[in-house]
């Protein structure tokens, strides 16, 4: 989650934050949030977020979102991972997840061809249903889900 938000900050302003220098980090974002386009989509992305409206804060608490071996490790609980084609904010990121988790994950993929794939599936929910609730019902009954012969689920 967190590399989408610090990683377009560049090396300089991830510096400010790692070195904590609040001043410096809300100024220079304050001088990118000039152009209105990224002024509305960080305020867009910021409201889940506790700390909206504070960017050095926002991005400090946007930076914990991060998955490590030691967390990783920690997760026993099934988890069903989606892996949509053309992935436009995490690619590569569902599967990093599924290798991270081993058989405690269930990958599963989306594809054009399928009319499921970018970002959640937009235009793919019913398939997206159709599989999440598959393998829900498949954890519940304690079986495990049928799986695509391309290989598209580990």
């Amino acid at each position: 989650m967190s590399t989408t938000w610090t990683g377009p900050l560049g090396k300089s302003m991830r510096g400010l934050l790692d070195k904590g220098d609040r001043a410096a980090f809300d100024r220079d974002v304050k001088f990118a949030t000039v152009v209105p386009k990224l002024r509305r989509t960080l305020t867009f992305r910021s409201r889940p977020y506790r700390s909206a409206g504070d960017w050095f804060d926002l991005f400090n608490e946007v930076r914990e979102y991060r998955l490590t071996d030691d967390l990783a490790a920690r997760i026993s609980t099934p988890i069903l991972v989606t892996d949509p084609e053309g992935e436009q904010f995490w690619p590569g990121q569902s599967r990093q997840l599924a290798d991270l988790l081993g058989d405690r994950a269930h990958r599963v993929e989306f594809t054009a061809e399928e009319g499921a794939n970018l970002h959640c599936q937009p235009l793919g929910r019913a398939l997206t249903d159709e599989r999440m609730f598959a393998w829900l019902d498949a954890q519940l009954a304690g079986t495990q889900p049928l799986g695509r012969s391309d290989g598209g689920q580990t």
